[in-house]
């Protein structure tokens, strides 16, 4: 009865809690968690992510490093800043542009660093004023452009559009590589009368138009030409305006041409698309000629299927040559037999 009436005496106030704490060990800790965990219920006023036990305790799973994913994760955020500030073009002042004027402020950043006031720090640090001067009317001299070739055009390419577009019609033999890369605004009207032209070709073996604005409707007329012509080896058609429709268009017609060993259609304005890049690998199944192309495929399946059909047609190709050089061999070398 004594003893009852001791712990009946007791306040919670005499009971240091810290000190029994402290005297348990670490297992007694945890052990006194978990039962804590299950007879006191959550408080509603804390958060649902803080209410729960903390789970994670245990060695890693491999060589899984936190810090070095959160830098990677920093650099590859800042890498795609620094792109994007590059591609904001730069803009010139407002009195460069309009004419106008520039505010006071502006013109107060613009006089905080003068040659007058370096120069006056040199003298003041015990430079020759003459040295100074004649530092500060230093000339620089201007590159020697003389051996440098001048063209009418800015892109350098001097094709004649029109005496070109002329043999090209006459089917003049000379005419084997039509080069028209980057000169600027070719009519559209002009375009279609090149691959018009090139139908009946039997000697360009070469035509390049990359960056020359070909569209949609030029892709479909360059698909009908790969239809009838059978002298062409090498189409270049980079960096254009030709959709995932045109591109496909050009791939079908392949099927009925056994010249072509080389298309390229990177780098055009309109991305293809996923079912574009799935058409052009199904439709090149039927092609046996085409060697080499201009594209990266963004889906790896697509991308697979071409070069093993690429791969197919290089091997087969080689093989037709191994075909006609072994007859030129005498047939008992080739059987085998004694002379």
């Amino acid at each position: 009865m004594s003893d009852s009436r001791d712990l009946d005496d007791l306040n919670e106030e005499d009971i240091d809690e810290d000190e029994i704490l402290a005297m348990l060990s670490p297992e007694e800790l945890k052990e006194l968690q978990s039962e804590m965990d299950v007879i006191i219920a959550p408080d509603e006023s804390v958060p649902v992510g803080q209410r729960q036990k903390d789970q994670t305790e245990k060695p890693p799973t491999g060589s899984f490093d936190h810090r070095s994913l959160v830098d990677y994760l920093y650099w590859e955020k800042e890498s795609k800043r620094m792109v994007e500030e590059e591609r904001v073009p730069a803009t010139l002042l407002p009195s460069e542009v309009r004419g106008e004027p520039l505010n006071s402020s502006c013109t107060d950043q613009l006089e905080t660093i003068k040659p007058r006031e370096i120069i006056e720090e040199d003298a003041v640090d015990g430079t020759d004023g003459e040295e100074i001067r004649k530092i500060n009317k230093l000339k620089i001299p201007k590159l020697a452009l003389n051996n440098v070739k001048m063209t009418s055009r800015p892109s350098g390419n001097e094709t004649n559009l029109d005496s070109t577009l002329d043999k090209i019609r006459k089917n003049n033999p000379s005419i084997t590589d039509v080069n028209l890369n980057n000169i600027e605004n070719i009519p559209k009207e002009m375009l279609l009368d090149y691959v018009n032209a090139l139908k009946k070709n039997k000697h360009v073996k070469t035509f390049s138009i990359a960056n020359t604005g070909v569209d949609e409707n030029i892709a479909f007329n360059l698909a009908n030409m790969l239809r009838e012509n059978r002298s062409i080896a090498t189409l270049n058609i980079e960096s254009n305006f030709i959709t995932g429709k045109g591109i496909v268009a050009i791939i079908r017609c392949l099927q009925f041409n056994e010249t072509l060993t080389e298309l390229r259609f990177h780098n055009q304005r309109h991305m293809l698309g996923h079912h574009a890049e799935m058409e052009i690998s199904r439709l090149l199944k039927a092609n046996n000629t085409l060697l080499k192309m201009g594209y990266h495929f963004e889906l790896p399946g697509p991308r697979m299927v071409v070069t093993n059909l690429l791969t197919r047609n290089l091997d087969r190709s080689s093989s037709t040559e191994i075909q006609v050089i072994f007859p030129l061999f005498p047939l008992s070398l080739l059987a085998g037999a004694a002379p």
